[in-house]
């Protein structure tokens, strides 16, 4: 038996993960269809043997993220609460931070960095820039709606990236950007 598990999505997407990571979770979703093996019914694989998986790529990188780090990168609420009860995940943290419990000192965890919505031209931030201490005084011009005008996400990627974040996920095609605070 291999140490390594592989799922392979319904797109020919292979992903691959230690079985031990996995059993840290003993109740959800992909532990019990790892550990059911004998009961075929409950699992197809493939010729390589690998699970196969009917979900978006980006979503199933999330879910093995989460067994990794304890972390939901999943920022749409409505999505990450259909994926935690679908895959039976445990109380998880997320990846969209609740600006209600930052005080003005606190620096969030994670930050999503994307347009304000598709046919804009100004970024967006969740959470809002006034809860990012590391944009306090940046150059960028504001908007009313409390995003920066006319600038590329990766733009403000870079100024994040220069006051203590790294890029933790990307999107190239909608350009929206998870950052992670640096430890």
């Amino acid at each position: 038996m291999s140490d390594i598990i592989k799922f392979k999505l319904t797109n020919g997407d292979i992903f691959g993960i230690y079985r031990q990571t996995l059993e840290q979770y003993p109740n959800s979703f992909l532990t019990k269809l790892i550990n059911n093996e004998i009961n075929s019914s409950f699992h197809s694989r493939d010729a390589d043997n690998s699970f196969l998986i009917d979900e978006d790529a980006m979503i199933f990188s999330s879910i093995l993220t989460y067994y990794r780090s304890g972390v939901l990168t999943i920022l749409h609420n409505e999505l990450r609460q259909a994926i935690i009860d679908k895959y039976m995940l445990p109380q998880v943290y997320s990846a969209s931070i609740s600006t209600k419990n930052l005080s003005s000192n606190d620096e969030p965890m994670y930050i999503h960095v994307g347009y304000e919505h598709s046919s804009s031209t100004s970024t967006q931030t969740k959470p809002s820039p006034s809860q990012i201490p590391a944009l306090h005084g940046c150059p960028f011009i504001m908007t009313h709606t409390n995003s920066f005008r006319s600038k590329d996400p990766v733009e403000i990627a870079n100024y994040l990236s220069c006051n203590g974040y790294t890029i933790d996920q990307i999107d190239v095609n909608t350009r929206s950007i998870l950052m992670k605070k640096k430890d």
